[in-house]
């Protein structure tokens, strides 16, 4: 197993993507620490991962809030007394015209999609540099490279998270921890559940992609592992993009 004994903390690991995560790097041998406010669900991956044998945790966690990470680095320490991996999962997006996009919609995006991963990462490094290596995987998106409609906030601070792993790679150079990005596209999870079932556009969208579908949870799972595990050594400031290559190519209707 490629991750086995090491220890994993997954931000927004509740349900989506992270929980998938979750699911994959148990997998791999991993124990997981789920920081997420959502209780319910977490709950339900941790009782998942118990009844089939794998071990984990759950710590209420505010991304934003400086001492709720303080306690998530605590908590996970006094349970498994090292970390290995962090992954930046945990997110929340606001969709309104610029008009109506207010300052608290603004901050709300900077707060958990930037400095969230910025509060995660300065918490854990120490630990990660007791250990003598770590793994930090920040999630970008495809708003990482474009401008979407009626998301400014959330574009900036996506835009924001590849200039926060670009920064931190090097400010690590020497530690032997690595920082790396991924950065998904049409991914059918709860966040873009209205998307993708709408009648009128979600198959439509999926079409879009050089794949020809939506992304599914599963999808990003391949990549974290790759990046949590020592085959990920000599990747570093980089970020991967999965979007059914949405980035790559664009046609227009009666190209192909």
């Amino acid at each position: 197993m490629k991750l086995k004994n090491k220890v994993a903390i997954v931000t927004g690991g509740g349900k989506g993507i992270g929980k998938e995560i979750c699911l994959g790097l148990v997998k791999e041998g991993a124990k997981i620490v789920i920081a997420d406010l959502d209780k319910e669900n977490s709950s339900n991956v941790i009782k998942t991962i118990i009844q089939n044998g794998g071990d984990a945790i759950y710590v209420e966690t505010n991304v934003s809030n400086e001492q709720s990470v303080k306690n998530l680095i605590s908590e996970t320490i006094k349970q498994f007394n090292q970390i290995d991996i962090l992954i930046n999962n945990a997110g929340i997006r606001h969709v309104k015209k610029l008009e109506d996009h207010s300052l608290n919609d603004w901050n709300d995006m900077i707060s958990v999609n930037l400095t969230g991963p910025y509060i995660c990462c300065q918490a854990v490094i120490p630990q990660m540099k007791k250990i003598g290596k770590g793994k930090i995987i920040n999630f970008g998106s495809i708003a990482s490279f474009m401008g979407r409609p009626d998301r400014v906030g959330y574009v900036a601070a996506k835009s924001g998270i590849l200039g926060l792993t670009r920064a931190l790679a090097i400010d690590l150079k020497g530690t032997n921890i690595n920082v790396n990005t991924i950065c998904p596209g049409l991914i059918s999870t709860p966040f873009n559940k209205k998307y993708a079932e709408d009648p009128t556009h979600g198959e439509k969208w999926g079409k879009e992609t050089i794949v020809g579908r939506w992304g599914r949870p599963s999808d990003i799972v391949g990549a974290a592992v790759f990046l949590s595990s020592s085959e990920s050594d000599f990747i570093n400031g980089s970020e991967i993009k999965i979007d059914g290559g949405w980035l790559a190519a664009k046609t227009r209707e009666g190209e192909i």
